[in-house]
């Protein structure tokens, strides 16, 4: 997993291993061989451009997803499943208002959208079930305790 620090925010306290491994641990139970995946920490500047052009949503977000539709690397032969973005200092602003440490709120934000990666949506409720379900599941078997639900609206 390549992991590109874009904000001017995060420093060295983020756990990079753990991210790696809670990448790891996931996608071995999609795949026999894990496909590769990206990690960018973003500007606020930037994710709402991103969002702007590929949502059609001109407001800053915590977290996109770009899936690859199926990549292969021609010097690897591995699968290339696709881009997560996270913007640090939103994932700031939940985890001080949520009361919980940054690397908790990142983690949560990078397993949603690896979820999003893998297939999974929240477009409809019955989707959103699904996935919040599977999302519950990682949050308890990695450990990541959150001073409020994943989804609850903070208001931004």
């Amino acid at each position: 997993m390549d992991i590109d620090n874009r904000s001017e925010i995060i420093d060295s306290s983020l756990d990079e291993d753990r991210l790696r491994f809670i990448a790891n641990h996931i996608l071995t139970d999609f795949y026999d061989k894990n496909p590769e995946i990206s990690l960018s920490f973003t500007t606020p500047r930037e994710i709402q451009e991103l969002n702007r052009i590929y949502r059609e949503v001109d407001e800053v977000t915590d977290v996109l997803s770009f899936p690859s539709d199926g990549e292969i690397d021609p010097d690897t032969g591995d699968e290339y499943l696709g881009d997560i973005l996270i913007c640090v200092s939103r994932a700031f602003e939940q985890a001080s208002a949520s009361n919980h440490p940054l690397q908790n709120e990142i983690e949560l934000l990078f397993i949603h959208g690896l979820l999003h990666l893998l297939g999974y949506d929240h477009s409809d409720e019955t989707q959103k079930e699904e996935m919040w379900a599977l999302q519950n599941e990682y949050l308890n078997q990695f450990n990541i305790i959150l001073g409020r639900k994943p989804g609850e609206d903070l208001g931004y």
